[in-house]
């Protein structure tokens, strides 16, 4: 379904298109553009209370922050595409919102296959993290350079090394992986530890009972998010994230429910046969599709190459009819003699030696 066929009272399909990138379709959400403006206000605001700071000052922060949160996020979802193609799933889509990515995927119906798309998007965020440590680890000459602690994700552990700017947005883009590879392996449903959770059950519990698991747990853990962010943290992110965390739950336990009443599992299967599933064909690695893809360039070249050389040989032969074998020049002769020889050569007979 396009997304100018979807219903716009659903608040998630207000997006627009940003790009296609892997044949996957890149959308922003509205409210995303709304909440880089909010930022951009709540920063200059507190930039006022500690002092005279310029406005492109607070701009550059706000938005330099936002735009790397953006690209982190971007490539989350880009990992759980790639997981599920790897499995021969499909994945053509990829939504950036207010409270993190959606990607559209469609891995085969398999625990393995979800467990791989589910993982890859966190994988990501380790590598950036890997990446970042080791440079910071270099750049400052000490390990106390990576900001480990998730309470103070853009600073260094050592607080007595001096930081750079360069140094500084490169901790903020270690921070915010961090920050969301933390969050995301919460086991809530559905963020990604609550689906690894799910997924891990699945071949033990059943589909629907592995699934009952992670939605109550999920609704457990969205209401500790959302108690935490109002009493504690004073965060409404936090709160409009544990609310968007129950609703999906409870959603999904619905529908549960709902298949079970008509004896249909989640993927059409009859609900005695929830753990059957059909092997799904692998999709090639990049290394096959880059030889088939070469072998294709060489066909094609070899192509050409023999529609030229029969063109040559059609216009020498024309030549001979015209004005003899004494017209050929050297180099005619020498085409037209290994006509000759791969002729014989295909129909069997001798060749000159």
């Amino acid at each position: 379904m396009s997304y100018s066929d979807r219903p716009l009272d659903n608040p998630i399909n207000w997006s627009f298109r940003i790009g296609r990138l892997f044949d996957i379709e890149i959308r922003l959400h509205v409210l995303f553009v709304v909440c880089a403006v909010v930022l951009v206000a709540m920063q200059r605001a507190s930039d006022k209370e500690v002092g005279d700071v310029p406005f492109t000052t607070s701009l550059v922060h706000a938005l330099g922050a936002y735009a790397i949160l953006f690209a982190i996020v971007l490539l989350h979802e880009f990992g759980h595409c790639f997981g599920a193609r790897h499995t021969g799933g499909e994945a053509d889509e990829i939504l950036i919102w207010p409270l993190g990515g959606l990607a559209s995927t469609n891995p085969p119906n398999t625990p393995a296959a979800h467990m791989l798309t589910t993982v890859a998007g966190p994988l990501v965020n380790v590598i950036i993290c890997a990446i970042c440590s080791v440079i910071l680890t270099i750049w400052m000459g000490s390990l106390g350079a990576v900001p480990w602690n998730p309470l103070h994700p853009f600073w260094p552990v050592d607080a007595s090394l001096p930081v750079s700017t360069a140094q500084f947005w490169l901790m903020v883009v270690f921070g915010l992986s961090y920050l969301l590879l933390l969050f995301n392996l919460l086991p809530i449903f559905p963020f990604d530890g609550g689906r690894i959770l799910q997924t891990y059950l699945w071949p033990r519990k059943g589909y629907v009972h592995s699934m009952e698991i992670a939605t109550w747990t999920g609704m457990i853990g969205a209401i500790v998010i959302g108690l935490f962010g109002l009493l504690v943290d004073k965060s409404n992110l936090m709160l409009m994230v544990a609310v968007f965390g129950y609703i999906t739950c409870m959603q999904q336990r619905r529908i549960i429910r709902e298949q079970a009443a008509y004896g249909v599992g989640e993927f059409g299967f009859d609900s005695g046969f929830e753990n059957f599933h059909e092997p799904a064909e692998r999709r090639p690695g990049w290394l096959a599709r880059w030889r088939m893809k070469r072998a294709e360039q060489k066909a094609e070249r070899e192509r050409q190459e023999r529609a030229a050389h029969e063109a040559a040989v059609e216009q020498i032969l024309k030549k001979v009819s015209q004005e003899g074998l004494r017209s050929l020049t050297a180099h005619e002769r020498r085409i037209l003699e290994e006509e000759t020889k791969r002729k014989r050569l295909l129909s069997g007979g001798p060749s000159d030696r």
